[in-house]
């Protein structure tokens, strides 16, 4: 039997992580200063705080059921504990790979297509379909805070310029996502490439055409639960109301922080930094250190107390990251094992059904071995054997 799959932390992880925890401390010492913060981890109300884990918990969930009702809208029937599972295995990679939340997204797609045996091309269209939907609520939030930001901070020109440019990054974003969700051709250019890249590189230690074959019969699922999904908009309604469910949920977990210890953040502050973090996240600019940097220096040139803006932002994070990790570091395993049990079932299935029956054969073999017995005959007695005189 396989052992599980043991998730390790390669060079360039643990690289990212500590420089970012470098940055992180050096930004607390000089900047902040470590008595303003244990200040205000004096005056923090924690039973008020648990309640930010709870919000948390929900935003998963609502976010999960969100991707079951796309899947089946694609005839992909998938109960909601086995996708709260896949989800889970998705957010470890989302919490320690830096990128734009894809290797999550990809790795729940595997294991749903691994476990029921479902094409993951169309697998994949419910994910990125969901993607669609996340990016749009987060870019619908900065565009607003941005108009808020317009009209209440007019002074702050670099913060201004640097929501502009973030807007701009993930509108680009979400248009490539849309552009090669519905262009056939382009998905198909793209493979080329990769595949000419490949033939460079690996030459002849790998098979290009077989290589070719898989990844063209993917796309071709891909585009076509993505036009299922894109006919009935009607069954989209469902998804996108879970998803604007899990984004209120999600949001609520920075309120719930700032009123634990005892600030009343005001809406187009917090609405302001958590479509700007929503969006870097987007764009695949999230790392541990810099992030944190990010938040509670966008909170305090908005005016909040820095002090405030660090202890928030890390009691944050505690939930958005590190409970998080934890959490889905347990599922990923528990996920792994079951997959892995679950194959080998499957393994066993296949060879029980190949196998001759053994015993059915003997039978008939000892059958076939018996002689039937010969009628019986009486003896002749010598005087009959012989000839008449």
């Amino acid at each position: 039997m396989r052992e599980s799959p043991n998730p390790r932390f390669n060079g360039r992880v643990l690289l990212f992580v500590g420089i970012g925890l470098a940055v992180l401390a050096i930004y607390l010492y000089y900047f902040i200063g470590t008595v303003n913060i244990v200040d205000a981890i004096k005056h923090t109300n924690y039973l008020l705080y648990t309640s930010a884990f709870v919000a948390f918990l929900a935003s998963a969930l609502f976010y999960t059921m969100a991707w079951q009702s796309l899947l089946s809208n694609l005839d992909i029937k998938t109960k909601i504990r086995e996708a709260l599972l896949y989800a889970w295995a998705g957010m470890f990679f989302d919490s320690v790979v830096p990128d734009p939340g894809w290797s999550g997204d990809i790795t729940k797609a595997y294991m749903l297509s691994k476990s029921s045996g479902q094409e993951p091309g169309r697998i994949m269209a419910s994910v990125v379909s969901q993607k669609v939907i996340v990016t749009a609520v987060t870019m619908g939030s900065l565009i607003f805070g941005l108009a808020l930001l317009t009209l209440d901070y007019k002074s702050s020109g670099i913060v201004l310029l640097f929501v502009t440019v973030v807007l701009l990054l993930t509108v680009f974003a979400f248009s490539m996502i849309l552009y090669l969700s519905a262009n056939e051709k382009a998905t198909a250019r793209i493979l080329g490439w990769i595949i000419r890249i490949g033939c460079f590189i690996l030459r002849d230690h790998w098979d290009p055409k077989d290589f070719q074959n898989k990844a063209e019969q993917l796309l071709k699922r891909f585009h076509e639960g993505i036009r299922t999904l894109s006919s009935n908009r009607k069954a989209l309604i469902r998804p996108i109301s879970l998803s604007l469910l899990a984004w209120g949920f999600d949001i609520s977990i920075t309120f719930l922080t700032f009123a634990s210890l005892g600030y009343a953040a005001p809406l187009d502050k917090v609405l302001i930094v958590y479509a700007l973090t929503g969006s870097l996240q987007a764009v695949g600019v999230s790392f541990i250190g810099f992030t944190e940097v990010i938040v509670s220096g966008s909170y305090t040139v908005l005016g909040i107390p820095a002090a405030i803006s660090v202890w928030a932002t890390l009691l944050t994070r505690v939930v958005t990251l590190w409970f998080k990790l934890i959490m889905s570091y347990f599922v990923f395993q528990w996920a792994g094992i079951g997959l892995l049990l679950g194959n080998n079932r499957q393994k066993k299935d296949a060879q029980k059904k190949n196998q001759p029956d053994f015993k059915a054969s003997e039978i008939s073999k000892s059958r076939r071995s018996i002689k039937r017995p010969q009628e019986w005959q009486p003896a002749h007695s010598p005087r009959e054997s012989k000839a008449p005189i």
